[in-house]
């Protein structure tokens, strides 16, 4: 009878706590029916060596195991989601494919972890993150400020600030609570928007050679990536910025980001038949119809 007791009591832990793997991690009931459709491959001789990692990592980790025991359905998705691709990996013979699939299926677990972590153990990290934005913000502030009185530009490196200070104003605001996604987002658009009045101002030093390069190629990737910056400007600064504008004057910024694409375009196409001479100078025209839309749209940058 006290044997029987024993183990009535066992088999209703096991069903309200969850069953527990081999490693000893705790597994929620409803993941266990799951994860039974998706086991991982025993045999992964011959493979990178970043399978033996990716199969701790998604079997015996702390992270596996806070994901194991989470009741999240999120989490459990996407840890089901890198379990899959894993396994997809396994039977893949194409190296490069094989890596391609390990960098998907390692993104998939740790968002499955990100999900199954604890709320005070999520924010502070992103308070972490958000601090760090913080200092890399202010630093590049100080660079602009230097910069603007190398080129005796101060005027307008004065409005960049003021609009920056009303950016990390607002972004410590909602830090201060605790909505860390949104005040990351202030201090996103804050970044790229110093980021931007330095290139355009530096860019003075391509036009009379003061900023060198080694090869066209690298001028091109040079112009490549500030052309990059001014089109996610857009996207941040000016998209949300037009909701209550009229349908007229979104146009006109439209048609001008539209422009932008095509002078792009065309000199990736350019780039591609290695014209790059030919190619920078369309990517110049592409970032200068960009500037025009985002001072369009409120915002002034040099340029």
């Amino acid at each position: 009878m006290k044997f029987f007791y024993i183990i009535t009591v066992l088999v209703i832990t096991l069903l309200f706590t969850g069953t527990t793997t081999a490693s000893g991690a705790v597994v929620n009931p409803e993941l266990q029916q799951k994860l039974a459709a998706f086991p991982l491959p025993d045999d992964i001789a011959g493979k990178p060596s970043r399978f033996g990692y990716l199969r701790k990592l998604l079997g015996i980790s702390s992270g596996a195991k806070q994901v194991m025991k989470s009741a999240n359905v999120e989490a459990h998705d996407a840890y089901i989601k890198a379990r899959k691709i894993y396994i997809q990996a396994a039977t893949e013979s194409d190296n490069d494919k094989v890596n391609k699939l390990l960098d998907q299926a390692v993104k998939q677990m740790y968002q499955a972890i990100r999900l199954a972590s604890p709320k005070s153990l999520v924010d502070r990290k992103k308070k972490r993150d958000y601090k760090r934005r913080q200092l890399s913000v202010n630093a590049l502030l100080e660079a602009l400020q230097r910069i603007a009185i190398e080129k005796d530009n101060q005027d307008e490196t004065d409005k960049i600030r003021d609009y920056v200070r009303e950016l990390t104003s607002s972004a410590d605001k909602l830090a201060g609570k605790k909505d860390f996604d949104k005040a990351r987002e202030q201090l996103d658009e804050a970044y790229l928007l110093i980021k931007t009045g330095i290139e355009n101002m530096r860019r003075g030093d391509v036009l009379v050679r003061e900023l060198s390069f080694e090869s066209i190629e690298e001028e091109y990737a040079y112009e490549l990536d500030r052309n990059d910056t001014h089109q996610m400007l857009i996207k941040l600064l000016i998209e949300k910025k037009l909701a209550t504008k009229p349908a007229a004057f979104k146009k006109r910024i439209q048609d001008r980001v539209a422009k932008a694409k095509d002078y792009r375009q065309q000199a990736e196409h350019m780039a591609a038949d290695s014209d790059f001479e030919q190619a920078i100078s369309e990517l110049e025209k592409s970032t200068k119809e960009l500037v025009r839309a985002i001072r369009m749209g409120g915002v002034f940058i040099p340029g």
